[in-house]
């Protein structure tokens, strides 16, 4: 596998060989699993140890772990199949809570919601480090609030959300709260730029739903998950045939889920080493640039453990990160990104993400989205860095003949 100019592994990863062996031995189970003849029980088989492995990467009980065509999916399904389930209850708890920052996987179904039914959203601002603070989620709170919506992991700066205060925070409120319907507020996390690259663990995070996609920890695309804790009730999203204990119709992706599964068990085995290893590059990237790109500073958290340990959000004053991407891409042949790979297809590619954190367009302009993964190498490292360099130099040649000269060897 031919990795060593990719830098974008929080867009997606490779697929690691351990699920392409698993989607290859299960591919050929043809057998529909809910069937019930005996040629069946292979295809549930591989269905159950895959949910078991994945569960044991998330800290969850097998029962609570439901299968989707992603995270994109298990956002909506989280956030509208909580609103739908209130609706039963009564019409006047319509508040929801996110922060800016999250995907659009999030914004625009509660947008949605906002638009169709009436709901009313508040959307919190992160500081100028990428963090929402508790005390920001508590004083946005009413007593109509239905859902609080807050990512574990941002996937432009990588920083790291207060995830268990908030759980704490709303369970506080729910013993303080008893004429609410009996339903305390019901907490999702978007954690699919958490779970693979960071110990992940809703029994000590406190949640109510997660979600979680295979294909950013080395599983294929087309297949995620949802954690819904037990005795949490929402309202399926895709209605069918029953499968996924009733909850979500469709007929298994048996392949997909076995890669998945296989990718889930070996992030259990190395997730801590991996920890250390991409923070050790992830600092070497760090200082390589700083050593030789006069001007670079990084967005996000100052603290690093509060920060994703692949994550890095550059930014190089006077140059235009679009160009240098593209000189990257086409010279180099090393990809990153400017964001979110999904607003890629939006007509404004200004990351909403760094306006929320106070930055100027000049500065969302000049910043760059670099990640890295599993794969990725010293020597991966120093390339970057040259060729980081040598993309720079050029813009300013072009733009400016008399500006500042750049160090040209890392």
């Amino acid at each position: 596998m031919t990795t060593q100019g990719y830098f974008d592994y929080n867009a997606t990863t490779p697929v690691c060989s351990e699920a392409v062996n698993a989607f290859i031995n299960a591919v050929t189970q043809y057998a529909n699993p809910s069937s019930k003849y005996g040629l069946s029980k292979t295809s549930n088989e591989i269905i159950n140890d895959a949910r078991a492995q994945v569960a044991t990467l998330i800290g969850a009980d097998t029962g609570e772990v439901f299968f989707t065509s992603g995270g994109t999916e298990s956002n909506n399904w989280a956030i509208k199949g909580a609103f739908f389930q209130q609706l039963k209850i009564s019409s006047t708890r319509n508040h929801l809570i996110v922060s800016e920052m999250e995907h659009s996987s999030v914004l625009e179904v509660c947008a949605f919601l906002e638009r169709e039914f009436d709901c009313t959203v508040t959307r919190l601002k992160p500081d100028s480090e990428g963090i929402v603070s508790v005390a920001a989620v508590a004083n946005a709170l009413r007593p109509e609030t239905l859902l609080v919506s807050v990512m574990m992991v941002n996937n432009e700066v990588g920083s790291l959300q207060p995830i268990r205060d908030i759980a704490a925070l709303l369970d506080d409120r729910a013993s303080q709260q008893k004429n609410l319907h009996d339903q305390k507020i019901h907490f999702h996390v978007d954690a699919v730029q958490a779970v693979g690259k960071i110990p992940v663990d809703v029994r000590d995070l406190g949640v109510d739903t997660m979600s979680f996609s295979g294909h950013k920890f080395y599983a294929p695309k087309g297949i995620g998950g949802l954690y819904i804790r037990q005795g949490i009730k929402i309202t399926p999203l895709l209605h069918g045939g029953g499968q996924e204990r009733g909850l979500r119709g469709g007929t298994e992706a048996i392949a997909s889920v076995a890669a998945m599964g296989a990718a889930a068990q070996v992030t259990v085995n190395t997730l801590n080493d991996q920890v250390v290893y991409l923070a050790k590059y992830r600092e070497l990237l760090r200082s390589e640039l700083l050593s030789v790109v006069p001007g670079v500073y990084f967005h996000g958290p100052a603290n690093k453990a509060l920060q994703a340990p692949n994550t890095l959000s550059v930014c190089i004053p006077g140059i235009r990160a679009e160009a240098l991407a593209a000189l990257l891409d086409n010279m180099h042949g090393i990809q990153v990104s400017l964001g979110a790979a999904c607003s890629n297809n939006k007509s404004v590619a200004l990351s909403h993400v760094l306006l929320s954190m106070g930055l100027d367009e000049d500065a969302v302009k000049a910043t760059l989205r670099v990640s890295i993964g599993q794969y990725t190498t010293e020597s991966d490292i120093h390339r970057f860095v040259q060729a980081v360099v040598t993309g720079v130099t050029t813009l300013f040649r072009i733009s400016k003949p008399a500006s500042q000269s750049y160090v040209t060897t890392a």
